[in-house]
């Protein structure tokens, strides 16, 4: 008995001096301090991946900021630690924190090139298109540094650009800088249709035709309202190209959706006037308004791209605004009888049916397959209205035509080349006896009136 009570004293002092022990350490114990924002970063630095794990494991906030006013989330993707980087987004991060200049996580994952962690970003973030403070945006950065899976990535989450991004010229503009023209494209495609071109929007299409890239050059083209001009220059380069007779250039516009319609505009510049041989042409061009390009490859007789103006439905009865002129004037007015065909839309081939007029022995032929067929006295102007030599088609015919300068009869009147002259029945003594006109027999007159088609060419020599 005596033994066991000795036991149980022995016990309880051991327990007692365990307690006291336990007392004394306790109140020399102190809790581990928390880990602040700038020991988190310096860890990172540093790889001292146990106090990061400290971190996490003591659910210390994910917001807080270091220097800069940077979130730790902010640092560990600048330091590439995409595994820190999402285990602070699974411990509730925000990837809306900006720093010091407004630049948020998403944002610098877009300047690193970083698809991998921005992915991880994208469901954390409320706005894509927030701007930093130098008003740039993810997407702006993403376009910076050319990676165009990022860049697709953001756009999929813009539904609409513009709005999105109010003026964004200078995202357009860094897109089309880019040597990546797929990056370019991938931009135009979500934009409305732009009011005016840009200056790299201009080098952009040159660069484009230059290439022979057809695709970027139709997809400026249908991202612009107006018609592009030179970079610098106030006219439409598609006016250029028939100036210059730079087919390959101009083919390339019209194929790629440039408007057959385009106009001159009201002011010129100086070396595309010099381009226009006719100095009566360049008049026209300047004291009219309006002008469209059709009636400028009209009065140039340019007739390869008449015919593929009039092809791409452009406008051959479209007037110009203050002398009404149309584009068959130009080219009739000019001397250019192919061109006024074409916009005719008849006449046949001279070898096959023409008329020859000889002032010198007052003739008419009428030539079919080079043999003639028909001849005919005639009589021309008389000395003071010489008739105009050249080369005519007939434009129209009148059947009871009078002059509204003569005020006389002219019937079977066959009108050359839009202009104040033509063919018809009256008297035809063996001399030049007309103001201008030419003259015939009244039973050549209706031969002639009938058979022959609106086109036909009339040489006079």
């Amino acid at each position: 008995m005596r033994s066991v009570g000795l036991n149980r004293v022995l016990v309880g002092i051991v327990a007692g001096i365990f307690v006291l022990m336990a007392v004394r350490f306790g109140l020399n114990y102190r809790a581990p301090k928390p880990i602040t924002a700038d020991e988190f970063v310096q860890a990172l630095d540093t790889h001292q991946n146990s106090l990061i794990d400290r971190y996490f494991r003591e659910h210390h906030n994910p917001n807080v900021r270091a220097a800069n006013d940077r979130s730790l989330l902010f640092a560990a993707i600048l330091r590439n630690d995409n595994a820190v980087a999402c285990r602070l987004l699974e411990a509730g991060a925000s990837a809306d924190l900006a720093d010091n200049a407004g630049v948020t996580p998403l944002m610098l994952a877009a300047m690193r090139g970083d698809l991998e962690i921005l992915r991880a970003l994208i469901g954390n973030v409320t706005d894509v298109a927030a701007r930093d403070g130098a008003g740039h945006s993810a997407l702006y950065y993403a376009v910076h540094t050319q990676n165009i899976e990022i860049v697709d990535l953001l756009l999929s989450l813009t539904p609409n650009l513009e709005l999105a991004y109010g003026d964004s010229g200078e995202l357009l503009t860094l897109a089309l800088e880019s040597p990546n023209t797929k990056i370019a494209q991938n931009i135009l495609a979500k934009l409305p249709r732009l009011q005016q071109w840009s200056a790299a929007a201009l080098r952009a299409l040159d660069n484009a035709v230059r290439a022979g890239d057809r695709d970027s050059v139709r997809l400026l083209l249908s991202k612009h309202i107006p018609a592009p001009t030179p970079e610098g220059k106030r006219v439409p380069l598609m006016a250029y190209a028939i100036a210059n007779d730079n087919a390959p250039l101009f083919s390339m516009l019209l194929e790629c959706g440039a408007d057959p319609n385009t106009t001159l505009g009201t002011k010129y510049d100086q070396d595309f006037l010099d381009a226009l041989p006719s100095k009566s042409f360049r008049n026209y061009i300047e004291d009219d308004k309006n002008v469209t390009c059709l009636m400028l490859a009209a009065g140039l007789g340019r007739t390869d791209y008449v015919h593929a103006l009039l092809q791409a439905n452009a406008d051959r009865n479209r007037a110009t605004g203050r002398y009404k002129m149309v584009a068959l004037y130009f080219a009739a007015e000019l001397g250019h009888w192919q061109a006024a065909q074409l916009l005719l839309g008849s006449g046949p081939d001279p070898e096959k049916l023409r008329i020859e007029i000889s002032l010198a022995s007052q003739k008419m032929s009428l030539i079919k397959d080079g043999v003639p067929i028909l001849d005919s006295t005639c009589s021309t102007g008389r000395e003071g209205y010489a008739t105009k030599r050249g080369k005519f088609v007939i434009t129209d015919k009148e059947r009871n035509h009078r002059s509204t300068i003569y005020h006389v009869d002219m019937p079977y009147f066959m009108r050359l080349s839009c202009l104040d002259f033509g063919m018809h029945e009256g008297v035809v003594p063996n001399y030049p006896a007309s103001h201008g006109c030419i003259r015939l027999p009244g039973e050549t007159a209706r031969k002639l009136f009938a058979e022959i088609p609106i086109g036909t060419l009339v040489t006079v020599q």
